[in-house]
């Protein structure tokens, strides 16, 4: 489940456009049932936010609500998540500098695992939190399509690679009613790639995980129109 909001997460929705901000609004399905709604909001005052909350059946089984920002000041950048589910909630607060941790918080605290990957000091630098993965690898698109980078996120719990890579120049055509681009879209691959903090067994299946991102030009900016990834339940993610 803790992958799967991961990539939910990593997946963001008609974008508004103005002075101020950009949000994106993303509905989420699965077994053509929309079960999850999520906004990103990127502020030209280098501040990013999500917002993530469960519908229709998963709402009714497994209630899920989340809040996320990330807030740049000079050298260093705050991130923060909050989540609740059913009766468990967490909030997690981690401080970088220079792209290196200097504070990692989660309120409860984290129960100390066993048969994991440790992180070790330098796993912790050269890093970034996953609000600033996503909107550099989907959302920082501009002029050209640019599938063809890597970054390294800490989450507070583990640190791993996303990892994002052209699959063809070639255009496609998503048949469904519920893509608001009508044109031809470019399809780039997103990848997760495991480093530490994880469990050893939970590696192989980790490293397979990936979302498809099909990606539509509007004026000079290329945006995310449609993606999905497939796991027991194949999931579909579609800009409003």
């Amino acid at each position: 489940m803790k992958k799967l909001f991961i990539f939910i997460f990593i997946l963001f929705s008609f974008v508004t456009q103005n002075l101020h901000a950009k949000d994106f609004f993303y509905e989420i399905y699965g077994l053509n049932l929309k079960f999850m709604e999520i906004q990103f909001s990127n502020s030209p005052h280098q501040e990013l936010a999500t917002k993530i909350k469960s519908k229709g059946l998963l709402n009714f089984f497994v209630s899920f609500k989340g809040n996320g920002s990330t807030k740049a000041h000079a050298k260093q950048t705050s991130y923060q998540f909050q989540y609740q589910k059913k009766k468990k909630a967490r909030s997690t607060t981690i401080v970088f500098k220079d792209r290196k941790v200097i504070k990692n918080i989660s309120q409860p605290a984290r129960k100390k695992q066993t048969n994991t990957i440790p992180i070790q000091p330098y796993h912790l630098q050269n890093v970034v939190d996953p609000l600033t993965a996503i909107n550099q690898l989907l959302f920082n698109q501009k002029n050209k399509l640019n599938c063809n980078q890597r970054t390294k996120v800490f989450d507070g719990s583990d640190v791993f690679y996303l990892i994002l890579s052209e699959q063809s120049n070639k255009d496609h055509i998503v048949k469904s009613s519920k893509i608001t681009y009508k044109k031809p879209l470019r399809k780039c691959k997103l990848q997760y790639q495991t480093i530490a903090g994880h469990k050893a067994k939970d590696e192989k299946k980790f490293n397979k995980s990936y979302v498809d991102i099909f990606y539509g030009k509007q004026d000079s900016v290329y945006l995310p129109y449609f993606l999905r990834t497939k796991s027991k339940i194949s999931l579909k993610m579609f800009l409003k």
